[in-house]
């Protein structure tokens, strides 16, 4: 055997020591990858497994929130979706999913301007086996939008309404380079057009340039504007149908001459849906003439007339039938009668409602009543006869108001005798409405303040008082199948005594529309036969969460509280009257049917029921 000099066996021992050190290292770093940890040295990348149990993380330094927020939406690893791809069933099909994630997610980061960022997912084992896929993002430099040229086929730069520059459209210096963005301003563009007189304003290119050295993103839109026009001649068409065709003039918002616009075309639309006379409505650009446009609208009438019928039924207020025949252009010009009939164990009464919109001004309304009614309940038995008129006017989207004049004819018997009213009001009413829905809302807010000055006489006394009263309910959808709704009334009279004031125009509280788990205007103070008195001042709270079970079916919890008193204020020192119940609700076309059990918290002895129930179409409130 040959004797290697002990130089050379020295450096062949080491080379071997390294050969195995290597060898040892790769096969550590390859198992470390696959399996993380020794005891999984038994997982390989492509054994099938069943349950390969894992979770997903983004990982990045200075993420904000809602972008990390679209990365995690993004993935679809992991995703529990019916319609999504079955779950990975070897590590090798982890890490390929993860890798296909890092395209959609590296796309997000573009989309929102990091357009120097990067994505890169690993496949870890955590402890206790199961497996986590990390995507680590790295977003670099933000790239804004360093310039933003409009250029036009036909015309040289902006002037007459076409927009030069990002600026004209409200583009601020330093602004991300997000897709969004982009889509947006360009969107814009050919909308400024279109209501500028450049009704075939259309988008012919977008070129978008990204300098990642200096993050800088440039954009030109290449647009062609077409020849500018002003409104023509309108031409009304209305087959068979009885509306004015001045009426529909009046709902116009544009007028010959003046430069066209879509958006004002699209006001108009809005304006003639909003009647409710017509079932179709289209308003077009006939041919043009020169530099106008002449505008068609060609109009579809509904039905003029419609009758409704309903019911309801309670245990305190028995069973009642209504009934109602509404014409909707009663002359031509939207012009809206209804008359009313309804007959109950407690009320009879006939009425009269009418409408003119449009009364001198477009956003303001005549309004007229007239009712005759015979009521007689616990607290009180009165005949009655009222007359009305007032205007209404929308202040803005949300507020409306209403000033007007009435007058009663009322003689109403109850514990202090019979007594005869000749009086006059005048009401004052500011409404506010932000709901979505008008029969089942599950947003927004309504709120009612009224006020009413009364004088006449009384028994042929004269007399004087002033009713005030605010009312409001909010509607919070928690959930798509949960809302809770909150609320609230309080009202005074300023009155010398309760039985100044009529029976009907007293305070109750009480019943389905009130604190349910009373009798009917049984919460407040009642006489010495036990019926009730009515107050003058009222307060009252509700909370209600109601959850739609199906499409047509929904449950609803509740609780009512409250009180009339016979003071002008309130006496707090009184506790409220409280009631809890649940309910049902099938959801029809015309509005929820409702059906309520309610029981008094604060039960009285020989005074309230241990239950009550209320059946009606609609909510509570």
């Amino acid at each position: 055997m040959t004797r290697l000099p002990p130089r050379t066996l020295f450096l062949s021992c080491a080379l071997a020591a390294l050969a195995v050190l290597a060898a040892a290292g790769v096969r550590a770093d390859t198992e470390e990858e696959a399996n993380g940890a020794p005891e999984a040295e038994r997982y390989s990348w492509d054994e099938a497994r069943e349950g390969i149990r894992f979770t997903t993380r983004v990982e990045g330094r200075r993420i904000p929130d809602y972008l990390r927020d679209l990365l995690e939406e993004a993935r679809q690893l992991g995703a529990d979706t019916p319609d999504g791809p079955p779950p990975p069933a070897t590590l090798a099909q982890l890490r390929r999913r993860a890798q296909e994630d890092d395209k959609r997610l590296d796309e997000v980061l573009r989309s929102e301007g990091y357009y120097n960022g990067s994505i890169s997912s690993s496949v870890r084992q955590a402890q206790g086996g199961d497996f986590e896929v990390v995507y680590l993002v790295i977003l670099g430099t933000r790239t804004m939008i360093e310039t933003f040229d409009i250029v036009y086929s036909g015309h040289d730069g902006g002037g007459e309404g076409r927009p030069a520059s990002g600026a004209d459209l409200g583009l601020e210096p330093g602004r991300a380079a997000t897709a969004q963005r982009i889509i947006d301003l360009t969107q814009k563009a050919v909308t400024t057009l279109q209501n500028n007189g450049y009704p075939q304003a259309q988008l012919d290119r977008r070129r978008v340039v990204i300098d990642l050295s200096s993050s800088e993103a440039h954009v030109t839109l290449h647009i062609s504007a077409g020849q500018r026009y002003v409104f023509g001649e309108t031409r009304i068409g209305n087959p068979d149908g009885r509306t004015n065709p001045a009426y529909v003039r009046e709902l116009l918002t544009f007028q010959q001459g003046e430069t066209y616009s879509r958006a004002e075309v699209d006001e108009t639309t809005e304006a003639l849906r909003a009647t409710g006379l017509f079932s179709g409505i289209s308003v077009s650009s006939g041919d043009p003439e020169g530099g106008a446009l002449p505008q068609e609208i060609a109009l579809t009438e509904r039905e003029a007339r419609t009758i409704r019928l309903g019911a309801s039924w309670s245990t305190a207020e028995g069973a009642g039938v209504r009934g109602s025949w509404e014409h909707r252009n009663l002359f031509g010009e939207a012009e809206t009668i209804t008359l009313g009939l309804s007959i109950a164990q407690i009320e009879q009464s006939a009425t009269a409602d009418f409408r003119k919109p449009h009364f001198l001004r477009p956003d303001q309304s005549l309004l007229a009543s007239a009712e005759i009614a015979h009521e007689e309940s616990d607290a009180y038995k009165e005949d009655r006869a009222r007359a009305g008129v007032s205007l209404e006017r929308v202040l803005t989207e949300r507020w409306t108001g209403s000033l007007g004049v009435t007058f009663q004819l009322t003689e109403t018997t109850d514990s202090n005798g019979r007594i005869g009213y000749q009086l006059f009001g005048i009401p004052l009413t500011l409404k506010y409405d932000s709901t979505d829905d008008v029969l089942d809302p599950g947003e927004g807010i309504r709120a009612t303040l009224n006020g009413t000055p009364y004088f006449g006489a009384s028994d042929e006394e004269p007399t004087t008082f002033t009713k005030l009263e605010a009312g409001g309910s909010t509607y919070l959808g928690l959930t798509d199948e949960l809302t809770l709704a909150l609320r609230g009334r309080y009202g005074l009279i300023a009155a010398g005594d309760t039985e100044d004031v009529p029976g009907s125009t007293r305070f109750y509280a009480g019943g389905g529309g009130s604190v349910r788990g009373y009798g009917y205007q049984m919460a407040g103070p009642l006489d010495n036969a036990g019926d009730p008195e009515g107050g003058r001042s009222v307060l009252e709270a509700s909370v209600e969460t109601r959850y739609r079970i199906t499409e047509t079916i929904g449950a609803v919890a509740f609780i009512d509280g409250g009180q009339a008193f016979t003071n002008t204020v309130p006496t707090l020192g009184d506790p409220l009257l409280w009631g809890a119940g649940l309910g049902l609700r099938y959801y029809t076309p015309i509005g929820p049917i409702r059906a309520d059990v309610a029981v008094p918290l604060n039960r009285r002895r020989n005074v309230d029921d241990a239950f009550q129930i209320y059946v009606s179409l609609g909510q509570a409130f």
